[in-house]
């Protein structure tokens, strides 16, 4: 007599989709935590490696911040400048423009930032000293920033919120007073905020004179 086969009961088959529906559940969750995970991790990496690419640039702008004032539409203008003219952060001049092509200019460079909007923008000049006809070059190095501030440090640690002064005409160029060091604070949407304090070839430690009755070299705007 042959063997009756058995087969799933109504009740253990619902048993089965049920337990396979919770363990697909449970796989689907996993898989979706763990692809945000890997968008929300690339995104953050995205947002600092470009970050990192804006620090290098203004980084290298402001180690090379040198004495020389300019010329342009309005007359002379001081070799840094806090906050810059048209809404500018800050300008300033700086050396070392590298010149692979061999073109016919000078090495410094004439460099000014701003915020606009929630956008981080660098110009820069192709001549020093200019007319109301020279128009800068723009460039984007940050997007989704909410807020820039600019300080200047100057010979009696005094951190600046304004700066600016021209030598007498008479006077050599290269004798335009620097401050010590900048510090830039980056407001991010997503980073939060970052300080970047760089020390300038003008800095140093020993000079460093404590605040007294000394009238500051870049103007008004002393923050403590």
């Amino acid at each position: 007599m042959m063997p009756v086969s058995k087969g799933f009961t109504l009740l253990e088959l619902m048993m089965a989709i049920v337990l396979f529906s919770m363990i697909s559940t449970a796989a689907y969750k996993l898989l979706a935590s763990v692809t945000h995970a890997h968008e929300v991790t690339r995104s953050v990496l995205h947002e600092l490696d470009k970050l990192q690419r804006a620090e290098i640039i203004v980084e290298q702008d402001l180690f090379q911040i040198t004495g020389r004032p300019i010329v342009d539409e309005t007359g002379l203008q001081p070799a840094m400048q806090l906050p810059g003219s048209d809404g500018m952060l800050m300008e300033f001049t700086r050396s070392g423009w590298q010149n692979p092509l061999q073109a016919v200019r000078s090495t410094l460079q004439r460099v000014a930032y701003a915020q606009e909007g929630s956008e981080l923008i660098r110009y820069y000049w192709l001549t020093l000293d200019r007319t109301a006809a020279t128009t800068p070059i723009r460039q984007v190095l940050l997007t989704g920033i909410s807020n820039v501030k600019v300080r200047l440090l100057d010979q009696h640690k005094r951190w600046l919120t304004a700066w600016s002064y021209s030598p007498p005409p008479s006077a050599d160029q290269n004798l335009a007073r620097l401050p010590f060091a900048v510090e830039l604070t980056i407001v991010h949407e997503k980073l939060g905020p970052m300080v970047t304090v760089v020390p300038l070839a003008t800095y140093r430690p020993e000079r460093a004179k404590p605040a007294g009755r000394h009238r500051s070299v870049g103007g008004g705007g002393s923050e403590n």
